[in-house]
């Protein structure tokens, strides 16, 4: 809405079809993927068995075992589970055959899963809990500060950074302990303690902020994620009463003053509002004339939603009877927020309350504090991931893995390095040039060395840089090529370090695998083998009875006697496939229908024309349309299914178990399976 508070510069402008089918294809027993295995002991690398020469462990049966019994209903005894076993690792072994797993598709879809699996185990979780707690300790207050800035944009020059941050220096002083005033002159001179000023004065004075003009540096009431980190993080560390240390953001320096501190709180509230056009001073008496005379109804009885669709000039909030939604400290104009903060009983309306926009009539629906971390725990880490804040986990992370990984950086090798940034841009020719014949170690960790040659490699592709010093560069670049390799590293361990990571990944690539083998031996052929399926529904007639008849043909709808004639002859010579097409383009016009039908098969009930007109009943009520009223049926009426297009859901399924069934008994033939008979009977 219009009158809400202006922003400031300050503030911050798997998965796909192949997941379901391995959930219920995988060892046929709808193996549930999970990113956390319940499988926790250690590792049994003994062979239960080997299919064509290659081992399965006893690590790999259990975990899969484990997972899809763990709820301990009906369990499967190991013997059985392990022919489920087999039967998984045959098809997955002529999977990889028929090579499959080196398809540019298999592995974009691995991939694909392995990335979405991965950052639960990039992040220091002791940070990443650390982080949590301090965001929700600043998202149970409010505070209010008053602000001084002192602009210096990210690029400025070394001596435009010294000018800005040397006034805002001067200007925290004279808030703080005040400046030193000289008394006297020569020897009867003395100096005496300065004066602390006002800080909204110096800030009238000094401050560079845009809005100083209108707020003498009074910034207002600062929540949790609202405002830029380094803001936010001011303002949370300063005590009430306080100046904060200077800070840098992108914008310049700054200082801040926290005036007051409040439970956090937002209202819920609805408004009616009339505005007064600036200069116009007839309008504004008007409008005032007209906020009176809705108060006025509203205090007899009026319902304060429906006065406000019909009388308030907020035109979206008036489509929703004046609601607001909840809003918290902050967020609205100074004047509605006083009044609106100030109300406490649900439904009450305040007296008309005038702010820079207008006149406003506040209806009160509803406070709320901070909601309990334990609610609302995954909504703050989501905002701490949008936040700077992020880096505080990342960095944490990275730290970790330099001290796991035993990483040492070269200072020497990394100077000669802040000295050509003295003399070039690092994305200037001659930076490029020079430093290329560098080759000196220039950091290791675990098993890799990395040279200096490698980092001015690094630097071709990421040169850019907000950072205004030279050596200030180098260190944000050193710090970025650094974290890249140990995560880079660190990632390619994961399947070593967590063997349940290790057994995730084997899942989606053996799943993946088993639903593209599948597809190819059975799915596929059961839609495309129209001879096997109709050969196999025939010796296998007995097992589809129905316990009633059915009429199998079509309803034909009419607009008159000759079109029924002429329908019925095409029907009678098109073939099957043809007839719709025909009937369409021979029968009706753009912008006439002479005739619909229906093609099917139907028990009695389902269609009262069938039922008069498919299978005679006399008693059946079908009354036709005035438009289309000629009506007749072709078919026949089956006592059971004479194709097995007649039941083609329960024949397709059946058939692709039997020929899933043939397929492993031709798996089996061909690959050699040997179970370790001692090391399951340990099991």
């Amino acid at each position: 809405m219009f009158f809400q508070k202006k922003t400031l510069s300050l503030q911050p402008h798997f998965v796909n079809n192949y997941f379901n089918y391995m959930k219920r294809f995988l060892l046929g027993v709808g193996a549930c993927f999970m990113f956390l295995s319940v499988f926790a002991q250690a590792a049994d690398t003994r062979v239960l068995l080997t299919i064509d020469g290659e081992p399965s462990t006893v690590e790999e049966f259990m975990y899969i075992y484990q997972k899809n019994n763990q709820t301990g209903d009906a369990q499967q005894s190991l013997a059985e589970y392990l022919d489920l076993f087999i039967n998984f690792k045959l098809k997955v072994r002529a999977a990889e055959a028929a090579g499959l797993d080196t398809t540019k598709a298999f592995k974009q879809e691995f991939e694909k899963y392995r990335n979405q699996a991965v950052p639960k185990y990039m992040v220091d979780k002791e940070a990443e809990a650390a982080a949590i707690q301090k965001a929700y300790g600043k998202m149970l207050w409010d505070r209010k500060v008053s602000h001084i800035a002192i602009q210096c944009p990210a690029d400025a020059t070394p001596e435009q950074e010294a000018a800005a941050k040397e006034k805002i220096e001067r200007a925290r002083v004279r808030v703080t302990t005040g400046l030193p005033i000289t008394v006297g002159k020569g020897k009867r001179a003395k100096v005496n303690p300065g004066v602390v000023e006002d800080f909204n004065t110096v800030a009238a004075e000094m401050s560079e902020d845009p809005s100083v003009a209108q707020n003498d540096g009074r910034i207002g009431w600062i929540t949790a994620f609202r405002y830029i980190y380094p803001f936010e993080e001011a303002t949370y560390s300063t005590p009430v009463g306080g100046v904060s240390e200077v800070f840098r953001s992108p914008f310049g320096f700054h200082i801040l003053k926290v005036e007051e501190e409040l439970p956090h709180r937002e209202i819920h509230a609805a408004h009616i509002m009339k505005m007064t056009p600036r200069n116009d001073l007839n309008a504004a008496a008007r409008a005032k004339f007209q906020i009176d005379s809705i108060y006025t109804l509203l205090q007899n009885g009026a319902n304060f939603a429906e006065t406000a669709t019909a009388n308030s000039e907020d035109r979206g909030s008036a489509q929703r009877g004046g609601d607001l939604d909840w809003f918290g400290r902050g967020q609205m104009v100074p004047q509605f927020e006083d009044v609106a903060f100030d109300m406490t009983q649900d439904s009450s309306i305040s007296e008309p309350v005038l702010s820079q926009y207008g006149w406003h009539i506040i209806q009160f629906l509803g406070a709320r504090g901070t909601a309990d971390l334990a609610d609302i725990r995954e909504d703050v880490m989501s905002k701490i991931r949008r936040s700077e804040a992020r880096h505080e986990i990342e960095d944490a992370f990275v730290n970790r893995l330099k001290a796991e990984y035993n990483f040492q950086l070269c200072d020497s090798a990394l100077a000669p390095f802040y000295a050509l940034a003295e003399q070039y841009a690092i994305t200037d020719d001659a930076f490029q040039a020079a430093a290329s014949q560098w080759n000196a170690v220039l950091f290791t960790f675990a098993d890799k060395t990395y040279t200096q040659h490698d980092f001015v490699t690094y630097l071709k592709d990421n040169y850019f840089s907000q950072q205004s010093t030279p050596r200030a560069i180098i260190d944000e670049k050193i710090g970025y090529f650094t974290a890249r390799e140990l995560r880079a590293h660190e990632n390619a361990q994961l399947e070593n370090k967590y063997p349940e990571f290790r057994h995730l990944m084997a899942e989606y690539h053996d799943g993946i695998l088993l639903f593209d083998i599948s597809m190819q031996e059975v799915w596929d052929k059961a839609a495309q083998d129209t001879e096997g399926i109709t050969r196999f529904f025939e010796e296998n007639k007995a097992n589809y009875p129905w316990d009633e008849p059915r009429f199998k043909g079509y309803v034909v709808y009419c607009k008159d006697k000759n079109t029924a004639k002429a329908a019925k002859r095409i029907i009678k010579s098109a073939e099957p496939d043809s007839v719709a097409s025909y009937l369409n383009s021979r029968l009706n016009l753009d912008s006439v229908t002479y005739v619909k039908f229906e093609k099917g098969l139907w028990t009695k009930g389902l269609n009262a024309a069938v039922d008069k007109y498919g299978f005679k009943d006399k008693k059946a009520e079908y009354t036709p349309t005035e438009t289309l009223p000629v009506v007749f049926t072709v078919g026949k009426v089956l006592k059971a299914p004479e194709e097995y297009t007649d039941e083609r859901g329960k024949v397709t399924t059946d058939y692709q178990d039997y020929l899933e069934k043939e397929w492993i008994k031709a798996l089996r033939a061909k690959y050699e399976v040997v179970v370790n008979e001692e090391v399951l009977k340990s099991l």
